[in-house]
């Protein structure tokens, strides 16, 4: 009879705990990112500071993206933390003697080209000095000194003498790049290269806004995880740059050679924004439409 009544204590109690366990599983449910797949918050991948998550923008960024035809990144082994606000500060004068020069030609270039800075790794130190990154052309010019900038900039920009020629209406940015050309150049210390396979863009100027300063190193470490995890160190290639604009919708994230601009992007959007892009996927292209900004305008 004891051992009857205690086994009665023990079910009723369990009665009483159930509406409780389902009360809390229920509550605790996991929800998912239909696009990502990851849970709602995400607990695999590194999340941003709550204080820099309430200052992201939240209204549409469609079409948010400045009118350009090219984008020159300039490389120098400057870490993003030194970049000041304003990048044509840097010491050496770089940038700014390039900026003076393309304002110059800017009617005889006729169309508009987006100018940033790019945290290399390089051996060479030198202010006077930098590697030129140019989208949509897919090329590097190593090694360019200041020097150089007028002869570069007329033979590229004005010219229109580079792997893409912007001018030509006849054949589509896409058909150009299947082309075997090279970009001469008649400087011994400059050497030519083409950019192969995916390359990633992600704003990180810190002293240019907050925002971006924090979430742009965190979203470079987390591409840099996944292509070493997924052994595509070889077709994917992340660089860290200055301001682009649209700081309010960081992260900013800009995809080459397609030059499509992402904003408001999470760690969790990187293993699908690499494979949407690595794959060529429609489908999964389709999935990061929200975070859309706009696009590199290839049409006059």
């Amino acid at each position: 009879m004891l051992s009857y009544f205690r086994l009665f204590l023990i079910n009723s109690n369990k009665e009483k705990r159930l509406p409780n366990l389902i009360r809390n599983s229920t509550s605790d449910a996991t929800h998912l990112d239909p696009c990502t797949g990851c849970e709602m918050p995400c607990r695999k991948h590194v999340s941003y500071p709550q204080e820099i998550l309430k200052k992201i923008d939240q209204t549409n960024m469609s079409n948010s993206v400045e009118k350009h035809h090219r984008h020159l990144c300039i490389g120098q082994s400057i870490q993003p933390s030194q970049w000041p606000k304003d990048v044509k500060d840097l010491q050496g004068n770089y940038i700014k003697e390039l900026n003076k020069v393309l304002l110059e030609n800017k009617d005889a270039i006729g169309y508009p080209i987006k100018l940033t800075s790019a945290s290399i790794d390089s051996k060479i130190h030198s202010e006077q000095t930098a590697d030129w990154y140019l989208f949509p052309d897919q090329v590097k010019l190593k090694n360019v000194h200041v020097n150089q900038i007028k002869d570069l900039v007329q033979k590229i920009f004005v010219n229109d003498q580079s792997i893409v020629k912007i001018k030509d209406k006849t054949k589509s940015i896409e058909e150009q790049l299947q082309q075997n050309s090279d970009l001469s150049v008649s400087y011994d210390n400059i050497k030519f290269e083409r950019l192969h396979g995916l390359w990633i863009l992600v704003c990180c100027h810190y002293q240019r806004d907050q925002r971006c300063g924090v979430i742009g190193p965190i979203l470079v470490g987390e591409i840099e995880k996944f292509v070493r995890a997924t052994n595509r160190t070889d077709d994917v290639t992340c660089l860290k740059i200055s301001h682009v604009g649209g700081h309010k919708f960081a992260g900013n994230v800009i995809i080459y050679p397609s030059g499509v601009w992402y904003g408001r992007v999470l760690t969790c959007h990187i293993p699908l924004i690499i494979n949407a892009y690595a794959s060529s996927s429609s489908d999964l292209k389709d999935k990061l439409k929200p975070l859309l900004r706009g696009h590199l305008q290839t049409v006059s």
